[in-house]
């Protein structure tokens, strides 16, 4: 996986948050907007439903069905109105919403110009990129083919076992990679041009030679 610039990193960070925002903001859009048709379903039911004991209301006898008639308009009226204030509610919330994805979607094609533009920069920096690594491929598979299959088995076991870095420079007498004090015999045998094996991160050592 290659490494993201840190223009293009910044750019795509803000994209993708934006994008997430909108995502989240569509999302309770649709939920709310759910919420809001059963309620307006349910409040039409109990508008018919208060209509109908209106009018049987008219048609009572006595009054025992007159107070028990109103009681139930009482109700209908109450539970009529705790739907209406829950629809307003509902509404009011889907307004604000609205009103922060419409401010999201005035500024998010400038913010999608700049991403694509900065996706594609950075694309065509990779093409020179690959081309350089395929070269440095092609040059290590030389060097590693040139190496004696005593050496080059060993490399490819150290390569595997140490995560990919099967070398490591010695610098003062010490590996680079752990530190470790390279003793004196095994230094001999360095400098003879022999495959010397680090006794604290078991890496193949090497040094440069010092023109004389």
């Amino acid at each position: 996986m290659s490494v993201q610039p840190d223009a293009f990193a910044a750019v795509d960070r803000e994209y993708q948050a934006s994008n997430e925002e909108m995502e989240r903001l569509n999302a309770s859009l649709e939920t709310l907007g759910k919420e809001h048709r059963r309620v307006e379903g349910e409040l039409s039911d109990q508008q018919e439903l208060l209509k109908k004991y209106q009018g049987q209301l008219m048609q009572v006898k006595n009054q025992q069905q007159y107070a028990a008639a109103w009681k139930e308009i009482d109700a209908a009226r109450k539970h009529v109105k705790e739907l209406e204030e829950s629809a307003l509610k509902t509404m009011t919330e889907i307004d604000g919403i609205q009103s922060q994805l419409d401010e999201r979607k005035s500024t998010f094609d400038d913010l999608k110009s700049r991403h694509d533009e900065a996706h594609a920069e950075w694309q065509s920096s990779l093409g020179g990129l690959r081309a350089e690594a395929k070269a440095l491929r092609k040059k290590a598979d030389q060097l590693e083919a040139a190496l004696p299959d005593e050496a080059r088995r060993e490399f490819q076991r150290t390569f595997k076992q140490r995560g990919g870095i099967a070398v490591a420079k010695v610098i003062n007498e010490s590996c680079t990679s752990c530190r470790t004090r390279i003793r004196p015999a095994l230094s001999q045998r360095l400098r003879r041009g022999e495959m010397v094996i680090c006794e604290g991160c078991h890496r193949i050592l090497y040094q440069e030679r010092v023109s004389s």
